[in-house]
């Protein structure tokens, strides 16, 4: 009997421990449950890829670059490199130059939350002969890493243009 009794009382003694655990956490507000590392670096690289945009759209070319891998590869420059990337931007950077701007509507990140990508859309707007605005859109893929210094950089960029007077939609999971 005495067994049975020791037995009781120490699962009491278990359950008011696992009670008073359950309110300290409750008041320092700790959280339920913690993001893991992808869910961390998805949630980064969308910040990421946007302050990116803001920065081709307030025409920041060097907070720009600062988003670009020094070995990046964007289609849309003649070789890889950063210096690469400028060379082929500089357009939308001059102050009457085409403007572009993009949405990222997607990211997902490798398990150990180094690597990832985004997906979304953009919009570009250029001059005709006669001054109009055109713009044309399309869909972007941005692969990311972050390195050594903790910042996540661009290392590859490409993009598709939607055929004239197509509508687009948006890319989501």
């Amino acid at each position: 009997m005495a067994g049975g009794q020791g037995r009781r009382a120490e699962r009491q003694h278990f359950k008011v421990l696992i009670g008073l655990t359950a309110a300290v956490l409750a008041a320092t507000g700790a959280p339920a449950q913690t993001k893991n590392p992808r869910q961390l670096a998805e949630a980064a690289i969308l910040k990421a890829d946007r302050d990116f945009n803001q920065a081709a759209v307030d025409r920041d070319m060097e907070r720009f670059l600062s988003f670009v891998s020094e070995n990046a590869v964007f289609d849309s420059a003649d070789g890889p490199g950063r210096e690469a990337v400028r060379k082929a931007w500089a357009p939308f950077f001059e102050p009457n130059g085409p403007a572009i701007s993009w949405t990222p509507t997607k990211a997902e990140s490798l398990v150990a939350g180094d690597v990832g990508y985004t997906v979304g859309t953009w919009l570009r707007g250029t001059k005709d002969a006669r001054g109009k605005v055109v713009g044309r859109i399309g869909q972007y893929l941005t692969v990311w890493r972050k390195e050594k210094d903790g910042v996540w950089r661009v290392t590859f960029d490409t993009g598709s243009t939607a055929p004239a007077r197509s509508s687009i939609r948006p890319l989501t999971r």
